[in-house]
């Protein structure tokens, strides 16, 4: 507790204060409490590094002991607190020094008020007003949570997280740090932006995208970490969820033919640009005819040339069914034997018609031959480098074709052929290439009788010819309706059981049984499996 000289002071000036006539009487007064400041200005701080203490006095300027309450902070900003020795007594001229403290703790500007409560009874209480302010960035992120909702695999949404200072000081952004389920299909993309530090001016702001895109099914949650200079919060945390779903689920479903009845006719151009393209066949053939073995398809084959409307042989063999013990090696024999020494016109079409109204009983092929058989199907596949030059185009032949079995559905053709609809550029091993033309006039045909075309340029035929044979025999490949599905859904039974011999080839988007677990015919083929959403 301290004196204050001044009151010393004024206590002899007023016992000396009297008349020339008169001594007067010094009255005596009660305690009177003086508060000084009445206003503490703490002026502006630097948030988070700096703080402020200030003083004001309570004082008795009357005669008597004053009494004190603790003095208390009874409004506004709790950045403020006090300090004292907790005297609740000050004699007369005696008084006591309060210490108020203040600490900003962001961009701010801060009030309060002190009472103090005292038995002045003029004036019991008292209020010193204090008022302060702090200066710093102010680190905003918004928002702070997002949901993207159920999302389809495939799909995608994104959100904007925006990043701004709302303070008046610069904002320094250190960096930005994710936490997120994994696999992670929740992705930060900073785009133009250049990786953190960044600095952001007041009122300056800076935004980029957290995309959701599911990969599988599920949950997925984020937690994004904003680390900057903001004294009060230098941590930011935000949140991302969604939940990644199927868009839909596809069914198919497919019954194993009977056992396929074929009459199959290779017609193989033999003109002299043909040389490589027939000894490629002849090498495949291996693929071709296992197949038809494995499917135990009961098949009569037979080949003829673009210029010679009868069947060709391999010894005194023209023609093989399912019993022949070595069908490779006639075939390859038959395609050797065909060589490439024909007509410069190829007329594929025109003389797989001849070969069909030849009635020779060894070499024709007619409706009463022994080749011929009326409830099997017939199938012509055509091999060629060279467009059809048939007399009067294809278009002169289909009502031979259309009319030629009961049923238009039991004829097919097919075609390895230059490409649909500008031809195809073939390379040898050594680096030589050759431009092949479109197969016009077979390609007509493999579109009108339910078939289909395979490129004489292709680099694999050992895949062409295989497909091919799957297509003309009980099916092992079975195509799936919708394009891009998701590979790790599919599932495939037959007959109700799980199967496990096949698997899926993205480039004809088709199950493929194994040989050995093609279904057996009538058995029923389920195909279940998932597709993206967008």
């Amino acid at each position: 507790m301290k004196k204050l000289a001044w009151v010393v002071g004024w206590f002899l000036i007023t016992l000396t204060g009297c008349n020339d006539h008169v001594l007067s009487k010094v009255q005596s007064r009660d305690p009177e409490i003086l508060v000084h400041p009445e206003i503490l200005d703490f002026g502006r701080l630097l948030s988070g590094y700096e703080s402020q203490v200030e003083t004001f006095a309570i004082i008795n300027v009357g005669d008597e002991t004053l009494l004190l309450d603790p003095p208390e902070l009874i409004d506004g900003s709790k950045r403020f607190s006090m300090s004292w020795d907790e005297t609740l007594e000050i004699e007369a001229g005696e008084f006591v020094d309060i210490e108020v403290y203040y600490t900003p703790e962001t961009y701010e500007s801060n009030g309060a008020i002190v009472e103090v409560v005292s038995n002045d009874e003029d004036e019991p209480e008292v209020v010193v007003l204090l008022q302060g302010g702090g200066d710093a960035p102010v680190m905003t992120v918004f928002p702070e949570e997002f949901d993207y909702g159920t999302i389809s695999m495939g799909c995608d949404n994104e959100e904007r997280i925006t990043i701004r200072n709302d303070g008046n000081l610069d904002l320094t952004v250190d960096n930005i740090s994710q936490m997120v389920t994994q696999p992670p299909d929740i992705i930060m993309e900073f785009g133009s932006l250049p990786p953190p530090p960044w600095q952001l001016l007041p009122n300056q702001e800076v935004d980029f995208l957290v995309s959701y895109i599911p990969s599988d099914t599920g949950v997925d949650d984020s937690s994004i970490t904003i680390t900057g200079n903001d004294p009060q919060t230098p941590d930011v945390d935000v949140l991302q969820y969604g939940e990644g779903i199927f868009e839909q689920w596809i069914i198919q479903t497919h019954v194993q033919e009977e056992i396929p009845i074929l009459d199959i006719i290779f017609v193989i151009d033999n003109s002299g640009s043909m040389n490589l393209f027939q000894q490629e066949l002849a090498n495949q053939m291996t693929t071709f005819m296992n197949v038809f073995v494995s499917s135990n398809s009961d098949y009569h084959l037979g080949f003829v040339t673009t210029d010679r409307g009868y069947l060709q042989g391999a010894g005194s063999v023209y023609w093989i069914d399912k019993t022949f013990a070595t069908p490779v090696d006639w075939a390859q024999g038959v395609i050797t034997a065909i060589g490439v020494h024909g007509a410069s016109y190829e007329k594929g079409i025109e003389y797989a018609k001849n070969v069909l109204e030849n009635t020779d009983s060894i070499k024709g092929a007619a409706p009463g031959t022994p080749f011929w058989r009326d409830d099997a199907t017939l199938v012509i596949i055509y091999v060629s480098d060279e467009p059809d030059f048939s007399m009067g185009t294809w278009v002169a032949y289909t009502n031979f074709f259309d009319a030629i079995k009961p049923s238009v559905d039991m004829v097919r053709h097919f075609g390895v052929i230059g490409d649909y609809p500008s031809g195809c550029t073939w390379t040898s091993s050594h680096g030589y290439f050759r431009t092949v033309a479109f197969g016009s006039g077979y390609w007509d045909m493999t579109q009108r009788y339910n078939g289909d075309w395979y490129s004489i340029c292709a680099s694999d035929w050992g895949q062409q010819m295989q497909d091919l044979a799957d297509t003309v025999t009980v099916h092992r490949s079975f195509s799936l309706d919708e394009p891009d599905p998701i590979i790790d859904t599919i599932e495939v039974t037959v007959n109700g059981q799980s199967a496990t011999g096949w698997e899926y080839d993205p480039n004809t988007n088709s199950v493929i049984f194994a040989d050995d677990s093609i279904p057996q015919p009538n058995q029923t083929i389920i195909i279940e499996y998932a597709v993206w959403g967008c």
